[in-house]
């Protein structure tokens, strides 16, 4: 089972935070995910929402603030509010922490909300600067994004996010076709839906499943029993794990 830090080592650090990241250096994991937003100056900037109300001492949005400006804020994760370490990263921050390791860069595209112009395009163009294509899996929740993902670097991996809300209207054969005909390596879905049937199917076209957000031992063990890929984890530290 590959275990994939979910917004870094975040059930002990603030999320999405240089620290949060660095805490995972040492683990035997297979990798770390992160969210991207665009900046008012475009810069990509790793956060999960579009705003920074809920993580960080200030409010609005991530497109109509400037990188200066969004990392003048400190985190509201109590105990760490003078970190510097817990500022708003770039992208490219991130990523060249963890150049010089093994670990997976699972990218998500934060544009199912808010369409970032070009946030493909930029953030593909940041991952070839730094010769990282084979090291990264960029995610989204809009096929639309995985196919520009597709079209731009062919070699990039992707990994189609699946909602509760495609399952619940019982979708889920449309979602295999399109992730199929993107040629995805990965589905991802919420543990809560993934059944064992569904990820038979994908198995048998090479599709590998990742879920989310898995934070207990029973989930996990419950996965692996269902024969699971990997897991995005708030808590990998917990888990053992299987790099390969």
């Amino acid at each position: 089972m590959r275990i994939i830090a979910h917004k870094g080592l975040s059930g002990f650090y603030p999320e999405n935070t240089m620290l949060a990241f660095k805490k995972c250096l040492n683990l035997n994991i297979y990798g770390i995910e992160l969210d991207v937003q665009k900046t008012k100056d475009n810069q990509i900037v790793v956060i999960h929402d579009e705003k920074v109300d809920r993580t960080f001492n200030g409010t609005g949005y991530i497109k109509d603030m400037t990188l200066s400006e969004l990392q003048s804020l400190n985190s509201n994760f109590k105990n760490y509010e003078n970190n510097k370490d817990c500022k708003i990263p770039t992208l490219k921050e991130v990523l060249t922490l963890f150049k010089p390791t093994d670990f997976i860069i699972n990218i998500e595209l934060k544009n199912n909300k808010i369409k970032y112009k070009n946030l493909e395009e930029d953030v593909i163009n940041l991952v070839k600067e730094l010769k990282m294509e084979r090291r990264v899996i960029i995610s989204s929740f809009r096929m639309k994004s995985l196919n520009k993902v597709k079209d731009l670097c062919p070699k990039i991996t992707r990994s189609y996010l699946i909602s509760e809300r495609l399952y619940k209207y019982r979708l889920k054969n449309m979602i295999f076709c399109k992730a199929i005909k993107n040629n995805s390596t990965y589905l991802s879905p919420n543990y809560i839906i993934a059944d064992k049937k569904f990820i038979n199917k994908c198995h048998r076209r090479d599709i590998k499943i990742l879920c989310y957000t898995v934070n207990t031992i029973e989930e996990y063990e419950k996965l692996l029993k269902l024969k699971v890929d990997g897991i995005f984890t708030d808590f990998p530290n917990i888990f053992p794990a299987i790099k390969k």
